[in-house]
């Protein structure tokens, strides 16, 4: 409501308190009848109500819209929290999987033996880092079904050793980060 509203209603009011009531008289057909301040009231009272209803549903949408942006920036943080290291681990697995394939291998000198013992140790310990960090191996096998969700096959094999389209040799390790994968694994598949 502005100012002119409210002088109208002002100047209305007055006008009522100093005025007697009219009688109603016959109008011709088909002419309006001129409103009485009362009249008028009326349809300032409606016009003002539409205002007030117009008003209160912006406010509303202003509400909603304000929520879904609180709603949406901590829906960030949590993801930026939950996979903030993902750059990271990404980065190390690299290194981490050259050492495990360093360890895999069996050499003869037992001096060699032992620093690949600590060596083991270390990874063990990054391992268990990571882990609490979120990021897991995923876990392949062969024989197992080829997926490209977690999978990168980078090479179709003919072999008998296990069914077509399935995992035949795996050449690196994959990680997640939680849910999402970092690292997709890469292995060779069976040809069909």
């Amino acid at each position: 409501m502005d100012k002119k509203d409210m002088d109208r209603i002002s100047e209305l009011l007055n006008s009522m308190k100093a005025a007697e009531v009219p009688t109603q008289e016959e109008t011709p057909e088909g002419q309006e009848q001129p409103l009485t301040p009362i009249g008028e009231l009326e349809m300032l009272i409606q016009k003002l109500a539409g205002e007030v209803d117009i008003l209160e549903e912006k406010r509303l949408i202003a509400v909603a819209d304000s929520q879904n942006t609180v709603r949406r920036f901590q829906n960030e943080a949590t993801l930026i929290k939950k996979y903030g290291g993902e750059k990271l681990a990404a980065e190390i697995i690299g290194p981490i999987d050259t050492f495990r394939k360093v360890l895999a291998t069996s050499p003869e000198d037992p001096q060699i033996k032992n620093y690949l013992i600590g060596f083991e140790m270390i990874i063990n310990q990054i391992d268990q880092g990571l882990g609490q960090a979120g990021v897991a191996m995923i876990p392949t096998k062969i024989g197992d079904d080829f997926s490209p969700e977690l999978h990168n096959a980078i090479e179709e094999v003919q072999t008998d050793s296990v069914a077509p389209g399935k995992i035949c040799a795996i050449i690196s390790n994959g990680y997640k980060l939680h849910d999402r994968v970092i690292k997709h694994a890469t292995v060779k598949v069976a040809k069909a």
